[in-house]
């Protein structure tokens, strides 16, 4: 016996990891009618950001973006105190 499906499925030959060759989405049917630009510009996206190869900044990196954005905004809170006590004393 031989059952028909039927399926939308983007299939993705170049995926830009050195781990998988290829990708292969099956498409919700909800979401099935939507065109064909759409559908690809949602597979490229997952699967580019999966193995995290990809759009990836280290971890050190991000890590010394919040320590700079800490110690910016401590100085900057002492300058408006130091701003608001002067008007103050005057």
């Amino acid at each position: 016996m031989v059952k028909g499906v039927n399926k939308t499925i983007i299939e993705v030959n170049n995926t830009g990891s050195k781990y998988f060759e290829k990708i292969v989405f099956y498409v919700t049917p909800q979401y099935g009618n939507l065109n064909a630009k759409q559908l690809r510009k949602a597979a490229s996206n997952f699967s580019f950001n999966f193995d995290g190869s990809a759009n990836r900044k280290p971890l050190r990196k991000i890590k010394k973006r919040q320590k700079l954005l800490k110690i910016s905004l401590l100085a900057g809170g002492a300058l408006i105190t130091l701003i608001t006590a002067g008007i103050f004393i005057f």
